[in-house]
């Protein structure tokens, strides 16, 4: 990073209630500057330039001009044009496939294949390029760990079409990614203050995404509570998220006292205020950078501030005797409401159980062994409150529930969890990690065995993971194969696998069909 833009960094205005940042050093860890932290510095700092996020094998590359992200390049085949419009329902699976091989005869990119296909009109590729860029930067959230580095010299291309408003990205990222315990931390003693409007505090506003938690956290803003119990009362990661924002980003003056006309009592259906704050003394986890605080400031050396975490054993067990049952519960079963449950029920119920499955929780508590088991609880919670909280997707699911048929529900769930495991697989894969491959790829056929991909995959990790497997690894790969015949990657792999076993015949054949489908094709795919 240049001396200019060292500079530009250390002189950029900082928000009133946080240490003057004296300058943001060219690289950096993000268990230091955690991802959230770094996207507003560069905001305030009207950055123009290249941000290199780095984690494992993963890559991304995010271009800024004047502090605003404008396109972002990543290595992750799962975030993909094609694989995001799958994700979304715009194109099916057969489309996808038939964009994999026109880019792949006519070595182009996916956004003119799916013109070309007329699977898009122009404006909806637009709106999913720039979707895209949204998507990728927030993925980033949820990365405890990695490496970041500030490139000033690097000049952005022109996808000033494609410019996302940081503060949008910014509660996007949070309110996705970062657990209430971990933004109450970040907050500090901020939470014991009591906040009212500040002038730039209507400009935020109009940035914002708001739900009806958001307008009450905004209504509240009078110096009447903390901003711990206003926090605590909207109940709702989308204001915790905006509450971190406006805090950042000086849309709140603090007062130490409540103001004179404020009331005595506090009603009596108001929530409890926030928990009790624990400080640990020892040495800073691995990725707990942005856990770091204080209680009354900024912390000493090797004190961590989190929300006191229940009996680890207690909470094991929990976990895994909901994930027992998971499948045997319907979402009104599964939030723990009843059928009546008004929508601020619902999201009182997920906000509960989304701190307490939530990924940065078992960290905390050092129940890594049950992650997966956690992983799986958390993400149908979230399905649970994202369908009861809309009225029409509400309407259906009672309706499909009263009919007696959750089939096709629980078709989608299938799907949706089979590729969330074959993607954390794919990232195992490139890395040479085939054993630990294994044990999402296995879940992943086991959910959906119709998808050529994951029986190709398994088969693949089963023939190159230390101890080799190669007949159960034959059987995958002609599963594969049978599922669809232009596997190219698949019959490449079987290949491999029959010339190691011996069959020189066999291996001709497959490896023939192979190269008459894809040339370049190879085992790695």
């Amino acid at each position: 990073m240049s001396a200019s833009a060292e500079r530009a960094l250390s002189a950029a205005p900082d928000r009133p209630n946080s240490d003057p940042m004296a300058s943001l050093p060219a690289r950096g860890q993000l268990d230091e500057v955690p991802v959230p932290r770094l996207l507003f510095d560069l905001y305030k700092a009207h950055f123009t330039g290249t941000l290199e996020l780095s984690r494992e094998r993963v890559n991304k590359r995010i271009q800024f001009l004047d502090g605003v992200p404008t396109f972002v390049e990543s290595n992750l085949a799962s975030e993909s044009l094609g694989i995001q419009l799958m994700d979304d329902g715009t194109i099916s699976r057969e489309d996808y496939s038939r964009v994999v091989g026109y880019v792949a005869l006519k070595k182009c990119k996916e956004g003119k294949a799916l013109l070309d296909l007329k699977l898009l009109q122009p404006k909806d590729l637009f709106s999913a390029l720039k979707e895209q860029v949204r998507r990728r930067v927030v993925e980033c959230f949820g990365w405890p760990q990695g490496e970041f580095v500030l490139n000033d010299s690097a000049t952005p291309a022109d996808a000033q079409a494609f410019r996302t408003d940081p503060l949008a990205l910014l509660q996007s990222g949070l309110e996705a990614h970062w657990t209430s315990d971990r933004i109450l931390t970040s907050l500090g003693d901020q939470l014991r203050r009591y906040p009212k409007p500040s002038r730039r505090f209507e400009g935020l506003r109009d940035r914002l995404e708001t739900d009806a938690a958001v307008d009450r956290l905004f209504e509240a803003l009078d110096g009447k509570r903390t901003l711990g119990e206003l926090i605590v009362t909207a109940q709702s990661p989308r204001a915790l998220a905006a509450a971190w924002i406006l805090d950042a980003a000086g849309g709140l003056e603090y007062a130490d006292a409540r103001v004179d006309d404020a009331p005595e009592t506090i009603d009596d259906d108001t929530p409890p205020p926030p928990p009790e704050i624990e400080i640990v003394v020892g040495s800073a986890p691995a990725g707990g950078g942005a856990a770091w605080a204080s209680a009354a400031g900024r912390p000493e050396a090797g004190a961590r501030v989190r929300a006191a975490n229940p009996d680890a054993e207690s909470m094991r067990a929990d976990i895994l005797a909901q994930h027992a049952k998971l499948r045997d519960l319907d979402y009104y079963a599964l939030l723990g409401v009843e059928r009546k449950a008004s929508p601020a029920e619902i999201r009182r119920a997920y906000f509960r159980l989304a701190k307490r499955y939530h990924p940065d929780a078992l960290a905390s508590a050092g129940l890594d062994d049950v992650r997966q088991q956690a992983n799986d609880i958390f993400a149908r919670v979230s399905k649970a409150h994202e369908v009861l909280v809309d009225v029409m997707q509400r309407r259906d699911y009672d309706r499909s529930l009263a009919d007696g048929d959750g089939d096709e529900d629980d078709q989608a769930s299938r799907v949706a969890n089979a590729e969330i495991m074959y993607r954390k697989a794919e990232i195992l894969l490139r890395r040479g990690d085939f054993k630990g491959a294994l044990q999402f790829l296995k879940p992943a056929v086991e959910l959906w065995p119709e998808d050529t991909e994951y029986q190709s995959a398994l088969g693949w990790a089963l023939f190159k993971q230390p101890k080799a497997e190669p007949e159960p690894a034959r059987e995958h790969l002609e599963k594969s194969i049978a599922l669809d015949a232009q596997n190219a990657v698949a019959l490449h792999r079987l290949a491999l696998v029959l010339r190691a076993s011996g069959d020189e015949a066999g291996a001709a054949k497959y490896l023939k069909q192979a190269k008459a489908i894809d040339p370049k094709a190879d085992a790695r795919g």
